[in-house]
């Protein structure tokens, strides 16, 4: 993970480390992070890596070449790409307005026509399938049509909801379970004579939890394990319902986005942005991200068994509906009644206002994931 935990090895443990090395940080001021006004822009948990994270403090730039001194002290795996000078008072987190991350997944994990009992995996026989030309033709129109679902299940968690059964200890009152979510996007590529599906997510923040059971809850309806209806339900719904956790290593942060810092105090020392680092940090992410995914021999093994657990005896998605149901007919009148835009039993959500540290609700919330 990347945030300091005592007792866990975490990124920031080893960058602090590296970092004293170097001459970043003094020996005066190590261990102690508030004394250099650490902050991460985002926290991930264990399993899950990074392409790109951001991290403010105050650092001893003298000698020249501390960059290198940096890296001649870090393992393998993590990377310091570069250093930006910012404003005073600069905190990566409260400035951050917006988390891009990226979640791979094997095209047949979408495909309910690929069973998934017993040892293997294997395409279920459905006729006298077509060979040739057609063949591909079929398998390409199949392919559009799975990733097509798959997108517009997504999509359905864009805007402003509330995720509550989208993660770990938060109720639906608290209004910490609001979130913004801007874009869900998906794109295939080949890799092996395998097809796979990156999906990708910007947002503002985002819960404990909440990327991997969007992702969980758009397979199990992809999968035809879940009714459509389930992914309304666990946003509009008082009840807490168990959404499925999807695996966490196939998901990674992809970039921290700082619109609203660099329209305002862009021109000073110029804007904060991967780009000038990109070409890096792509061969970064191939190096070890990219094959600690895709490239293992154990992801399409691990993605199995997590899919083969994914059924209606485990999650009930079968009663969701009744149980909703059952739950807003105990509610108080006053309660049941529809806000203007909202429906029954679910507040309206507050206007975004997107700024600098995003809103109200993402502020004192987490982005951890």
């Amino acid at each position: 993970g990347m945030q300091r935990n005592p007792g866990a090895h975490t990124i920031e443990d080893v960058l602090e480390k590296a970092l004293n090395k170097a001459g970043g940080i003094s020996d005066d001021n190590f261990g102690d992070m508030t004394k250099v006004s650490w902050m991460r822009a985002a926290r991930t948990d264990k399993g899950v890596s990074a392409a790109c994270n951001v991290v403010s403090l105050k650092m001893v730039l003298e000698p020249e070449g501390v960059l290198d001194r940096i890296n001649e002290h870090l393992p393998e795996d993590i990377r310091a790409f570069g250093f930006v000078r910012v404003t005073g008072g600069f905190c990566s987190r409260k400035m951050c307005d917006r988390r891009r991350y990226g979640y791979v997944l094997p095209l047949w994990a979408l495909d309910p026509s690929h069973s998934v009992e017993g040892n293997k995996r294997q395409k279920a026989s459905a006729g006298s399938a077509p060979s040739g030309a057609a063949a591909g033709e079929s398998e390409r129109a199949s392919k559009d049509e799975l990733v097509s679902r798959f997108s517009a299940i997504l999509q359905q968690f864009q805007g402003t909801h509330n995720f509550h059964s989208y993660t770990k200890g938060k109720e639906w009152s608290e209004p910490q379970a609001k979130r913004f979510i801007i874009r869900w996007r998906l794109e295939t590529f080949e890799l092996n004579g395998e097809t796979y599906v990156k999906c990708e997510v910007l947002g503002q923040s985002f819960l404990y939890h909440q990327i991997r059971k969007m992702i969980g809850m758009a397979l199990a309806i992809s999968r035809n394990v879940a009714p459509d209806e389930c992914l309304q339900i666990a946003l509009n719904s008082r009840k807490k319902f168990n959404v499925p956790l999807a695996p966490e290593f196939p998901l990674y942060l992809e970039e921290c986005v700082f619109n609203s810092y660099n329209k305002k105090h862009g021109h000073l020392h110029g804007e904060l942005s991967r780009d000038r680092f990109l070409s890096e940090i792509n061969a970064f992410k191939r190096a070890m991200i990219d094959k600690n995914i895709v490239e293992s021999a154990e992801f399409n093994e691990d993605v199995l068994t997590w899919v083969r657990g994914l059924n209606d005896g485990l999650y009930h998605f079968s009663q969701w509906k009744k149980w909703d149901e059952e739950a807003r007919a105990a509610m108080p009148a006053k309660a049941k009644k529809a806000p203007k835009g909202g429906s029954a039993g679910e507040k309206a959500p507050a206007k975004e206002a997107v700024g600098a540290e995003g809103p109200k609700e993402a502020e004192k919330g987490p982005d951890k994931e």
